[in-house]
């Protein structure tokens, strides 16, 4: 079974990695203040693959910088909901979550490498 389009929509417009993915579901589940080191630990990651994680998560929105860490705090509650049921899916259906990422990773670096392609006048 697919990934709804808005699942889809979401994953390619502000999910950049697998990674990522999993340190928003762990911050998404509460309203706990998480550090990256306590995030890595969690998630089997280092801290400064953590960080980066967060400070993407920030960039786009999704999580608040406080001086103890980083905070969920999606913008709107359409987001708020597409998070919640992205988080059912990645436990229900993981595979299907993992390659709509890398299939956005794939199309952004296609669509890099075409611009170093030269075109015939």
């Amino acid at each position: 079974m697919a990934l709804t389009p808005s699942i889809e929509s979401f994953l390619a417009a502000r999910i950049a990695s697998v990674e990522e993915l999993e340190i928003l579901l762990l911050v998404a589940r509460g309203n706990a203040v998480w550090s990256p080191a306590a995030a890595a630990e969690r998630l089997g990651m280092t801290a400064e693959v953590a960080g980066a994680n967060f400070e993407s998560l920030v960039s786009s929105s999704l999580v608040t910088r406080e001086a103890a860490g980083f905070r969920y705090r999606p913008g709107d509650d359409e987001t708020r909901e597409i998070v919640s049921d992205l988080a059912r899916e990645y436990a229900e259906r993981r595979a299907n979550v993992i390659n709509v990422i890398y299939s956005a990773n794939l199309e952004r670096l296609r669509k890099f490498a075409d611009a170093f392609r030269l075109r015939k006048p």
